[in-house]
């Protein structure tokens, strides 16, 4: 006897007919409302700014004046250690209940931090919003750096320093030659001999001194304006004094012979800070220079720095850099080579660089390079809630991607080759990292 799980139903084969049979119900169009970026600043001092992108999973982020610039020699390293604890024992909440509740309400815990910020970043659905802004504002503000879960970090943070590839050691030391011993020179890791060596009471004091409310911004995409001024009122935190962290340029070189089988060098002049007047006319002249390929498995062969490592017989590759402080900034290049050639690299890209003379066709072609990195960053919600929460948290004010790829159609090729002048005016600095045996010093260059 068959199965009647097999047996097909007569009931049901009559209704798929019908449902054939009906004509398609016509769909009205609809399009989803257009909203503008707010920015609220409270009496505290904190800054408060969001975007409603009408996206199901809503982004929400806490950035705090607490980058390694603000550190000093008694609590070097905090700031990657407020990294590394992110999501441990809070007051009110243990790390169990932490991790179980993210998981139960489908969110992400996030938490990164610079050399000016340290941010803290929740992702959760629209439903389960109010859960996951309890946990943020608990992991943002609330720890307590238990004894025993600083013992468990080590681990973690011996893992952050074993995985650094050679240009991030290269842009930590091109940053300590440039700043020297001032803020912006300090590194974003925890030195190896201090490992272990940072306490319960310099963590804590740490924390106290920096995530004050008036060096606080809370930024949201996906969220409720109101509804988010109204969370980031109710975080009760104290005001206090906003010390900048101090950032004066001075150049230098750092080198650091690792024996590796490539080279890695950065050089550097003085570039433009935030909100500078060169800051438009540098970010279309690193792209100028070129910053990698910009197809997939591509060799960025057009560019000016890839033709000048062509051009000099040895065996590497180069890209610009270009990176912007409150207060300061840097402007130069990476080479990685082959420690056989890497002196031919190193100089005829300086050279070239020297030399540059920019063309309105190339201003246009890097015009259009910023303005499309700018547009499609904005489609990542990680990008852009930390876009925001920089531009929020060290101007007070944020100005959307569209807006800031229309302020870049100002700039001239005059432009870009001034502020090309004045970095190259100006001191410079180096760092190498691996066989620098054949490494020209910065003096040589």
């Amino acid at each position: 006897m068959a199965s009647h799980a097999v047996k097909p139903c007569v009931l049901r084969s009559v209704a798929k007919r019908g449902y054939v049979a009906q004509a398609a119900v016509k769909q009205s169009s609809y399009s989803l409302p257009q909203h503008d970026p707010k920015v609220t600043t409270l009496p505290s001092g904190t800054v408060v700014a969001s975007l409603e992108n009408n996206a199901p999973v809503s982004h929400v982020a806490l950035l705090v004046k607490a980058g390694s610039r603000y550190e000093s020699g008694i609590n070097q390293g905090a700031s990657h250690m407020l990294r590394a604890c992110a999501g441990l024992a809070t007051k009110n909440m243990t790390a169990f209940f932490i991790t179980r509740n993210i998981q139960q309400i489908g969110g992400a815990l996030t938490a990164e931090s610079g050399r000016e910020h340290v941010l803290y970043g929740v992702n959760v659905i629209r439903d389960n919003l109010d859960a996951g802004l309890q946990i943020l504002g608990e992991v943002g503000t609330q720890s307590v750096f238990k004894p025993w879960e600083l013992k468990d970090t080590i681990k973690r943070i011996k893992v952050d320093l074993s995985i650094r590839d050679p240009t991030t050691i290269a842009l930590d030391l091109l940053h300590s030659a440039a700043f020297r011993n001032t803020g912006l020179g300090n590194s974003l890791f925890l030195l190896p001999h201090r490992v272990g060596k940072l306490g319960t009471d310099v963590l804590s004091s740490y924390l106290a001194s920096t995530h004050l409310a008036n060096r606080m911004a809370v930024v949201g995409l996906g969220v409720d304006h109101d509804a988010l001024v109204s969370y980031a009122s109710s975080l009760g935190l104290p005001k206090g004094e906003d010390v900048a962290g101090s950032a004066a340029y001075g150049g230098g070189e750092i080198r650091q012979e690792t024996g590796a089988a490539v080279t890695v060098v950065a050089v550097a002049g003085e570039g433009a800070s935030i909100g500078s007047s060169d800051a438009a006319s540098l970010a279309v002249a690193q792209y100028i220079l070129g910053v990698g390929p910009g197809t997939k498995y591509g060799s960025n062969a057009g560019s000016v720095l890839s033709k000048a490592v062509a051009a000099s017989g040895g065996i590497g590759m180069a890209s610009a850099i270009n990176i912007n402080y409150s207060d300061a900034g840097l402007f130069g290049y990476f080479v990685i080579a082959d420690p056989s050639s890497v002196d031919k690299v190193v100089g005829t890209v300086h050279d070239t660089l020297k030399k540059l003379k920019v063309s309105d066709a190339q201003v246009a072609a890097g015009k259009n390079r910023v303005k499309a990195a700018l547009l499609m960053a904005s489609e990542s919600g990680g990008e852009s809630i930390e876009d925001m929460g920089l531009q929020a948290l060290l101007t007070g004010q944020f100005i959307s991607p569209i807006a800031a790829a229309a302020a870049v159609d100002g700039v001239t090729s005059t432009s870009v080759q001034a502020a090309l002048g004045k970095v190259l005016a100006g001191k410079l600095s180096m760092s190498a990292v691996g066989s620098i045996g054949k490494v020209p010093y910065v003096d040589q260059l």
